[in-house]
């Protein structure tokens, strides 16, 4: 926990965040990519994704690379438009990655490992496909904000 905690404060999140695993779109269920297999298209989703929830929520957003299946999170805060509250922790260990699972105020990626873990630890969790309805909805704000009442672990 120490270690993640550390890594968080170096890469300057001071407040409350989602945890953001940029992962394929092939498949979703809700997102109508023109060529749904485009890379390109993906990462700018996901860039998308996180320059909304900066701007519609008080949330801070920490990209990670996914296990499996995964877009390089590098690309895809180097296509955001806000860099502000938006970081890119790299090479986390396990541990570290639990850690920072466990302390977010949700998790958004379509890797199967990473939601399965993050319900285990009580934390909020949404699939690419949820977050694109509340974009529809213009509710993206209402599919996170409910995380932050949460109470965080302990060990936290």
């Amino acid at each position: 926990m120490a270690g993640a905690l550390r890594r968080l404060h170096q890469s300057g999140i001071r407040r409350s965040f989602i945890l953001v695993a940029p992962t394929r779109l092939a498949r979703q269920p809700l997102i109508d990519l023109p060529a749904a297999e485009d890379a390109a298209r993906q990462v700018q989703w996901w860039s998308r994704l996180c320059d909304l929830v900066r701007t519609q929520t008080p949330l801070s957003v920490v990209l990670v690379n996914a296990a499996h299946r995964g877009l390089d999170a590098q690309l895809v805060r180097e296509h955001a438009r806000l860099r502000k509250r938006l970081s890119l922790l790299e090479d986390l260990t396990r541990p570290e990655r639990t850690a920072l699972v466990e302390i977010s105020r949700g998790v958004c990626t379509g890797d199967r490992g990473l939601l399965t873990e993050a319900r285990v630890l009580e934390t909020p969790s949404h699939e690419p496909r949820e977050a694109q309805a509340a974009i529809l909805e213009e509710s993206l704000d209402d599919l996170f904000m409910g995380a932050t009442a949460r109470v965080l672990p302990a060990t936290a």
